[in-house]
């Protein structure tokens, strides 16, 4: 018997085709991940609370089926799509006016679920719902609602639903129909931490030091490298080779991540420089993280770390409920104007935009607060290279020694952290997140330090080697002769030194 395509594989294919495949093809499900059962309780919930309103005010509510299909009830409930291999899971379906296979009406389908703003993936699953009604009754419905657990409907233009997933649905069929498919290649992805076979996936990668291993190397990127016949990170590293600026050029070139040096950082377990960092450091220094629920667009902890001298001391600024966020923000400006001249150091994009969304939400002056904010990752990013995988806070503080109490810390787990003290209040909950909040204020503050003392230190430090101007010295150290790029009059002093005694 052929495998059903279904809603759930549709939908990832659209993510990572071989997840699709394991879905369709393997025996091993997986083990959904527990955001996942906590967004399928909730979509239930909110099903459930919907369809038992309709049935309270409407007279022709009926469950589907397709008699109730071919007799034209005003609503149908919870209905199962199936048509020719393909089936999909629909809460309601509503009866419009309109020309089709039935007689002078047809339906547009409702899909409900358990988030508050709607998703790629949620119109995704609601366009194949809308092909599947489309060759049941033999037009297309021309719109659907996608209803959040808020029960807000957000109405979807379906338009011509079988031209836009054709290029998801044509692969998938032909998996159904050959005796033996092959399966699509191992490609990790931002998807990964919510999928059910990401041990699977990255013992797999791990074992073959697949080339995705690597943040920011997708599925196009490897083509590419596998058509010049590089397959694994290890053989990346080989690639890398240091442009050299035009002469005459005094303008530097633009800063852009090289994977090909992230893999020879790794191969050679030391810290490349292909700029030095320069940190302004201060006497007062605060160190921010915040914690919030994207799909609500709220927040409901801010943490900051205030160091002075060699003092440090960490403030929780925390929201019981969505109520108390107003006043948490208030605390934390009250608290960092009393810093007027401390940076505010953060780590990526976050942080801005939540305070810029916090500032204009309770009218509070966002250009000052923005003008304190330094993003450590902007001494990163293009400029050093740690040993690790990825530029996170998580995978570079790990390598310079910062540590985390749970074992599983991350913004994906804090979210059934916090969804856990929504809906018991049990303050186990609370005390984890404020810890993992404080933690990474801390692994934020260590790696600035580690910054400064690669700014310090450069030359003099085993573990870093410096890769400026193109030109690699031997052994991690400049040779003699070398004219350094303007940006880097300390490092070329150190050089000098360092050549002094060859």
């Amino acid at each position: 018997m052929q495998p059903m395509i279904t809603s759930e594989v549709v939908v990832a294919y659209a993510q990572c085709p071989r997840k699709a495949y394991l879905l369709l093809c393997s025996p091993d499900k997986g083990e959904p991940h527990e955001y996942v059962h906590i967004l399928e309780q909730q979509r239930r919930e909110n099903q459930e609370r919907y369809i038992d309103h309709l049935q309270q005010t409407h007279a022709d509510v009926q469950p589907y089926s397709l008699q109730h299909l071919h007799k034209g009830s005003a609503v149908l409930i919870n209905a199962h799509l199936q048509v020719d291999g393909f089936a999909a899971q629909c809460g309601v379906l509503t009866r419009v006016e309109g020309t089709s296979t039935f007689g002078q009406y047809r339906y547009e389908p409702s899909l409900f679920v358990g988030t508050y703003s709607m998703t790629k993936e949620q119109q995704l699953e609601l366009s194949f719902s809308g092909y599947l009604l489309e060759r049941l009754q033999h037009t297309s419905p021309s719109a659907g609602s996608i209803i959040g657990i808020d029960g807000k409907s957000h109405t979807v233009r379906l338009g011509d639903s079988a031209n836009a997933l054709r290029p998801l649905l044509e692969p998938l069929h032909e998996w159904i129909t050959v005796d033996a498919p092959t399966p699509p290649p191992l490609v990790l992805n931002k998807h990964c931490p919510l999928c059910p076979f990401q041990r699977l996936c990255h013992a797999q990668a791990e074992q073959e030091d697949n080339l995705s291993l690597l943040n920011g190397v997708t599925a196009r990127v490897m083509r590419q490298y596998e058509k010049k016949g590089i397959f694994t990170v290890k053989q990346l590293s080989y690639l890398f080779k240091p442009r050299k600026r035009k002469k005459g050029s005094r303008k530097p070139p633009p800063v852009t991540h090289k994977v090909e040096l992230q893999a020879l950082a790794i191969r050679e377990h030391k810290i490349y420089l292909q700029e030095l960092p320069e940190l302004s450091r201060h006497p007062v220094e605060l160190f921010v993280d915040m914690e919030g629920v994207p799909d609500k667009g709220l927040y409901y902890l801010i943490g900051v770390l205030v160091c002075q001298g060699d003092t440090t001391e960490h403030y929780s600024f925390w929201a019981d409920t969505d109520q108390d966020e107003h006043h948490m923000w208030q605390q934390f400006v009250d608290m960092v104007t009393q810093y007027p001249d401390a940076p505010m150091y953060h780590y990526g994009s976050y942080e801005p935009r939540a305070i810029a969304q916090l500032a204009k939400r309770y009218a509070a002056d966002a250009e000052s607060l923005a003008k304190r904010l330094v993003n450590v990752n902007g001494y990163i990013y293009g400029k050093v290279y740690f040993p690790v995988q990825s530029n996170g806070l998580k995978d570079i503080g790990h390598f310079i020694g910062a540590t985390w109490t749970s074992p599983n810390a991350s913004g994906l787990q804090s979210l059934i952290w916090r969804h856990s003290w929504d809906t018991t209040h049990n303050p186990h909950y609370k005390n984890t997140l404020l810890t993992y909040n404080a933690e990474d204020c801390r692994a934020l503050q260590l790696l600035t330090d580690e910054l400064s003392q690669i700014q310090r230190s450069a030359d003099i430090l085993s573990q870093v080697d410096f890769l400026i101007g193109g030109f690699s010295p031997p052994e991690g150290r400049l040779a003699r002769g070398f004219k350094p790029p303007a940006f880097s009059r300390f490092l070329f002093q150190s050089a000098v030194k360092s050549a002094e005694s060859f």
